[in-house]
């Protein structure tokens, strides 16, 4: 792989397991020359990946629109896709969850088709 001098963090933006599959195919480098811990990354995200990039962008743009529901929630329901109000309720450990949330996530997740 080419040298890496001179790269700098841009930025950092939580990513579901399908859009960092859409940014390891993307990259223009021949597989023989991919560092080792590059191939395991893609071969897990290939293994896990439980929508197509594209489904997961619009599913994490509607997801965030909730209020109680960050980038980094919504991207951990695109990787996990629950499927009952209790398995949301883990995704939320560290708060109480009043109201009908798991609802209206399971509604969200249900008109998309992925559950």
């Amino acid at each position: 792989m080419s040298e890496e001098v001179g790269r700098k963090i841009l930025g950092e933006e939580p990513i579901s397991i399908p859009e960092l599959k859409e940014v390891l195919d993307s990259l223009d480098i021949p597989e023989e020359e991919l560092p080792p811990i590059v191939i395991k990354v893609k071969e897990y995200v290939n293994k896990f990946a439980k929508v197509d990039p594209e489904k997961a962008k619009r599913l994490k743009k509607r997801l965030v629109e909730l209020d109680e529901v960050d980038e980094e929630k919504a991207v951990q329901i695109i990787n996990i896709l629950p499927k009952t109000p209790e398995e949301i309720k883990e995704i939320f450990h560290e708060k109480v969850i009043l109201g009908d949330l798991p609802e209206k996530i399971l509604s969200i997740l249900k008109e998309e088709g992925v559950i």
